[in-house]
């Protein structure tokens, strides 16, 4: 791929992914139109009666939600039943991959690069998480989170809490519970709450939330050995 067609790849997660896959259209889109997500046209589109269902109600991410159609690559980002059950990694090479949750953790250890996306279903197979991606993100149910070194530190100073014994239910708690904090050094209590703290602006953000508690899990069992 030359740099034009990697900087198209840049305005849309889906295209790019869609082009790194070997995947084709079953039939030929009945008709030439503007597809309804990516708002892209002239290209072939496939009625959106025959992509979603009735009870869709994911409209509110696409540019053209008035069209009726959607191209190939937008159609196929919701009938492709391994994106809402898996985690993935797109580039804009283009590229992507299935990523493991060792992965997951390996990649949220630093900010997200501005050429990459994540896709992470937290609920797997209930909802559709490709189209709702974007560069730099971390795509979620029904959202896209940025991941910059902020991000980076909170779930860092989570995962620290959770080497040391504090559960998931803990962790969600304003304040240390003292029969967990009594199992730890009194020297490190102040780093504890440094932490502590850190997470503070994080816990009324769900979806931010169970992401940080996916990606440290493997902290969790390491305590409990």
């Amino acid at each position: 791929m030359g740099k034009l067609c990697e900087v198209a790849f840049r305005q849309d997660v889906v295209a790019a992914a869609f082009a790194s896959t070997t995947t084709r259209a079953a039939a030929e889109p009945a008709r030439v139109g503007r597809c309804g997500r990516c708002a892209v046209s002239p290209v072939p589109v496939e009625a959106v009666t025959k992509v979603v269902s009735r009870t869709f109600t994911g409209y509110d991410c696409w540019k053209a939600p008035a069209e009726g159609g959607l191209c190939t690559s937008c159609a196929w980002a919701y009938q492709h039943p391994d994106l809402r059950r898996r985690m993935h990694v797109v580039t804009t090479r283009p590229a992507m991959r299935a990523v493991t949750a060792a992965d997951l953790e390996r990649i949220l250890s630093r900010p997200l690069e501005p050429d990459t996306a994540v896709v992470v279903p937290l609920r797997p197979g209930r909802k559709h998480i490709l189209p709702h991606a974007r560069w730099g993100g971390i795509a979620v149910e029904d959202t896209s989170l940025p991941w910059t070194a902020r991000d980076v530190a909170a779930v860092t100073a989570m995962r620290r809490l959770r080497a040391l014994g504090f559960g998931a239910r803990m962790l969600a708690e304003p304040a240390a519970p003292y029969s967990a904090l009594a199992q730890v050094a009194p020297r490190r209590w102040p780093a504890v709450f440094a932490d502590w703290d850190r997470l503070a602006p994080y816990r009324q953000i769900g979806q931010w939330w169970e992401l940080a508690l996916r990606a440290t899990v493997s902290a969790s069992a390491k305590a409990a050995t």
